[in-house]
């Protein structure tokens, strides 16, 4: 009888334990949750008190490093909530650029398919004045495999206000190519990655005749103007925590496919270019922890 007692009590000794240490946990990770909420919130209405005028997003240098955060915590098995930072320096000199906070959703539809809803205030640092963008981004990625290797495509729309001097509506389309790694320490994943962006409704600009100087048309640049090809390699050093080293080439360019429609041309007198070309490369570090779903 005493055994039996005592065994008894050693098992619900140990139930109390791990309730105990569940509600710890719990609680951990919604005092958590809650300070970056807080966080994100107070740097909002920071924004919302900001001078709010036009210029354009253009980095100018020839490279570029940003630094990132994202935290992710999942709501339940196809939904996360997101909250990152992106800080974007001037290489030469060595200054800051831009400086962008994210909250948003990200749910999972289907088996291959999840939709996101991004919010992202950014202040962009000028020569001499700060100014303030905001910017909504919905997409759609589908998840699938090529040669047995994981392969994602992913569509993204995004809307800028103030309007921004290209564009205010930027399409995107993307294509991230993961690879095997069976000799890199700490489950390292190399990956590539290409971008390819079409601009709409950006401030209107006035096209002459090369010759005659004669104003032709004022339009916007409407049109494909930029890709990006990039690569890099995410380690998880520990559980639930990734670091992610990559490097980024950014062209802008003209096509075609539309008339007076380009970027970078002359002025009417030929002294300045309109809207030049913003062809830079980027060496960036990003930082990831999730969250897991309480009780997993």
């Amino acid at each position: 009888m005493k055994q039996n007692y005592y065994e008894q009590s050693g098992k619900m000794l140990k139930i109390i334990g791990l309730l105990n240490f569940k509600l710890t946990s719990y609680k951990n990770h919604i005092y958590t949750v809650k300070l970056y909420v807080k966080s994100f919130l107070a740097f909002i209405i920071f924004l919302f008190t900001f001078p709010k005028t036009i210029n354009s997003q253009d980095i100018n240098t020839t490279l570029a490093n940003y630094y990132s955060y994202n935290i992710n915590f999942r709501l339940n098995n196809n939904t996360k909530i997101y909250i990152g930072q992106i800080l974007a320096f001037k290489n030469i000199p060595n200054r800051l650029k831009f400086n962008q906070f994210k909250i948003g959703i990200n749910k999972r539809v289907q088996k291959n398919i999840t939709i996101s809803f991004f919010y992202k205030p950014m202040i962009f640092h000028g020569k001499s004045k700060n100014f303030l963008y905001h910017q909504l981004s919905p997409s759609v990625t589908y998840r699938s495999k090529l040669f047995t290797l994981p392969l994602r495509n992913s569509f993204t729309v995004d809307l800028f206000l103030p309007k921004l001097k290209k564009y205010k509506f930027r399409f995107i389309y993307t294509l991230k190519y993961f690879f095997r790694n069976k000799y890199l320490p700490f489950r390292a994943t190399p990956y590539i990655k290409f971008q390819l962006y079409y601009y709409l409704n950006g401030k209107p600009i006035k096209y002459y005749n090369v010759n005659s100087s004669e104003l032709l048309i004022k339009n916007s640049p409407n049109d494909f103007h930029r890709f990006r090809l990039g690569m890099g390699i995410r380690f998880r050093p520990i559980k639930h925590f990734y670091i992610t080293l990559y490097y980024t080439l950014q062209k802008e360019f003209n096509t075609s496919l539309t008339k007076n429609r380009g970027l970078n041309i002359w002025n009417k007198k030929h002294t300045k270019i309109q809207s030049p070309f913003n062809n830079y490369q980027i060496l960036g570090l990003n930082f990831s922890y999730s969250i897991r779903k309480i009780g997993r």
